[in-house]
């Protein structure tokens, strides 16, 4: 009875191995003839990385805290820097609620939601449009000279 438990042990083991490689993501190494990997170890299914640029961290950004300013009717008691904005992303912010609030008092909420989009994008595509306060026109551009002590 000893033998026939072995076995069986081994091939309960080899299964469970098996399971964990597959939930795991192991791959077997198999090369395909042409030299190309098996489609388990290609990145076909790999989605492509997106970086976000400023002008749409900042879209997104204005937009978000401009809905939760108009949803909420109150403010969230937030200051901007606890929402994550700079100045300059906070004056867009208190640009696009003023529009906002002026279209969703005369043509609806759905009108003023369309405001939020569009100023956001403006505001922040401006912004943007030379750069980031690291590069651009903000970027220091010559070093400074230093001062001989004689």
């Amino acid at each position: 009875m000893r033998t026939q438990g072995r076995p069986r042990a081994r091939l309960v083991l080899s299964g469970a191995l098996a399971v964990a490689a597959v939930l795991t993501g192991c791959d077997d190494g198999h090369v395909e003839p042409s030299g190309a990997a098996t489609p388990a170890a290609s990145s076909v299914n790999s989605p492509s990385p997106h970086v976000t640029s400023p002008t749409e961290l900042c879209t997104h950004l204005v937009t978000y805290w401009a809905q939760q300013e108009l949803d909420q009717g109150k403010g969230s008691g937030l200051d901007y820097q606890e929402k994550g904005l700079s100045d300059g992303q906070n004056a867009i912010l208190l640009t696009t609620l003023a529009a906002a609030r002026r279209e969703r008092a005369a043509h609806g909420a759905a009108a003023g939601d369309r405001v939020i989009g569009q100023s956001a994008q403006r505001g922040c595509a401006e912004r943007y449009r030379n750069g980031t306060p690291t590069t651009g026109p903000w970027a220091q551009t010559k070093l400074p000279t230093p001062t001989r002590s004689s």
